[in-house]
């Protein structure tokens, strides 16, 4: 069965930003009765203490009928937030300096690694030869985002379009992805 998440991401926000980002989007969160103020251990599959649902979580969803959510991480740090639900086989990263898309994701791993670590890396465009920062890159079907703010949504029926663009909204200017899978 196995279980599932749904991640907001802005991917402009920067580690001085993200805490002071997140903050207006938890309390609205919290004000809807989306979710309870207090990040408690235990209540996602993730490290970090989450969200518990809150009385009107129902209000974050397609479909309300199945299931009830665990927790909302939110990250407020640099992270590499993944997913494995996407359209095509293999999810290709795109420059954003060419838009030439790359395929071969081993030319990724050392430096999305050393990212992860330090904040920094970058990986050459085998297109236009360009350095480009591992975070400016873009993935197709919105397989990867490296990024300093997301909230992470563990089991949760999916959420829906409207709720995802009012949390983009708090965040203006800024890129936000969407992505979605299942461990």
């Amino acid at each position: 069965m196995g279980d599932t998440f749904q991640t907001v991401v802005d991917r402009d926000a920067t580690p001085e930003d993200a805490a002071r980002l997140a903050r207006p989007l938890v309390d609205w969160l919290v004000a809807e009765g989306i979710v309870l103020a207090d990040a408690e251990p235990g209540w996602g599959l993730s490290e970090l203490p989450a969200h518990p649902p809150g009385p009107h979580w129902h209000k974050a969803v397609e479909n309300a009928r199945w299931g009830s959510p665990e927790g909302v991480v939110v990250h407020a740090e640099r992270h590499v937030f993944w997913s494995n639900h996407h359209d095509s086989d293999a999810p290709a990263a795109r420059c954003p300096r060419c838009a030439a898309a790359v395929a071969d994701h081993s030319l990724f791993s050392a430096e999305v690694d050393r990212w992860h670590g330090t904040g920094e890396g970058a990986v050459d465009c085998p297109a236009c030869g360009v350095s480009v920062p591992i975070p400016a890159w873009n993935w197709s079907d919105d397989h990867m985002a490296f990024a300093h703010l997301g909230l992470e949504f563990w089991n949760w029926p999916w959420l829906s379009e409207a709720f995802r663009a009012r949390i983009s909204a708090f965040w203006p200017g800024h890129r936000t992805v969407f992505l979605a899978g299942k461990i």
